[in-house]
């Protein structure tokens, strides 16, 4: 094989009524230098494993499969693939996405070599709801959010960077070098986000460039890493990627009010938990680490602890259709 001057990193597990269009675009890809397709498998029990493999023998100068006998999760898997990968740039494009031009890594790849002050490119998207078959365009998407087309980590933490993985060009040499800094945030898996602090500190070393063009479509599924009909499991997510935050804020000394603002998240969605969970003493952690509640987070801590307060807030969680519990 070539020295491809682009790896493009595929993760994939269970993806079997997506995968063959996530290939099928990297393949359409018409550049004037090499690439390369890494795909990490991670034991999928539909038939993604077959349909990946059966790829890999018909284009065996492109396509790479980096897996093993049993499944290793998303972040080791991730992981594993990007230490595969070759590239000068690495591209993404997980399992379940696709791209929309046969000349997204052409066009990125041209405003890399001639900006080297640039360790990342961007672009707008589109969303595919998969379980409810609607196409909806990046600027209904988006519609009254502020984006950033040259965003800071600040912006990027603040939710106005707009940064979709399956959109992404980085240069790989900067990645390694963030990776290796910090194997806390990035290797310890302690984090269940994979990518939004990569993106973050990749704009403390290098400018982050969005282009305007549509390259992409995400296909949001009802359960993934990010989303689940299961709330507990959407909480956890999002006490998560909150305590990442504040981690990113601490560590590179940001603005107070963007730590506040998700120490106010995290508050708000352990509190939410504690009393789904109906775990008194987790409340009582909460409070300790942060004493100051809001009217609505003092109906999640005291529903934790009364019944009364508890069918209070179920009532309120029943008209609202859930939203009580779910809206940040």
């Amino acid at each position: 094989m070539t020295t491809p001057l682009v790896s493009v990193k595929m993760i994939t597990y269970n993806h079997e009524p997506y995968i063959r269009q996530a290939i099928e675009c990297v393949l359409a890809q018409k550049t004037n230098f090499p690439f390369e397709l890494v795909i990490g498998e991670d034991c999928s029990t539909d038939g993604t494993r077959e349909i990946v493999f059966d790829y890999a023998k018909r284009y065996p100068d492109i396509i790479r499969v980096i897996t093993s006998d049993q499944n290793v999760g998303m972040k080791q898997n991730g992981k594993r693939t990007f230490d595969a990968c070759k590239g000068k740039y690495i591209a993404y494009c997980e399992g379940d996405d696709y791209w929309n031009r046969d000349d997204k890594l052409q066009k990125q790849v041209d405003y890399m070599e001639s900006h080297p002050e640039c360790g990342l490119v961007c672009s707008k998207y589109n969303i595919f709801l998969a379980q409810k078959t609607q196409f909806i365009e990046h600027s209904s998407w988006i519609k009254n959010r502020t984006i950033v087309q040259i965003p800071t980590i600040n912006d990027i933490l603040l939710g106005k960077a707009d940064i979709l993985t399956c959109t992404v060009l980085t240069r790989r040499l900067i990645i390694e070098q963030i990776i290796n800094a910090d194997p806390f945030l990035y290797s310890s898996g302690y984090f269940k986000m994979g990518d939004t602090q990569l993106w973050a500190e990749i704009s403390l070393l290098s400018q982050i460039y969005r282009f305007e063009e549509i390259t992409a479509t995400h296909q949001l599924l009802e359960e993934s890493a990010s989303r689940s009909k299961d709330i507990i499991k959407l909480l956890q997510f999002h006490i998560s990627s909150s305590e990442m935050c504040i981690y990113l804020c601490d560590k590179h000394n940001l603005p107070v009010q963007i730590k506040n603002k998700h120490i106010n998240f995290w508050v708000k969605d352990s509190l939410k938990l504690a009393f789904i969970t109906k775990d008194s003493s987790f409340a009582d952690e909460v409070i300790k680490k942060y004493p100051k509640l809001s009217f609505k987070n003092s109906l999640w801590f005291w529903g934790t602890k009364y019944l009364l307060i508890r069918r209070i807030v179920l009532f309120l969680n029943s008209i609202y259709n859930r939203k009580f519990i779910l809206q940040r």
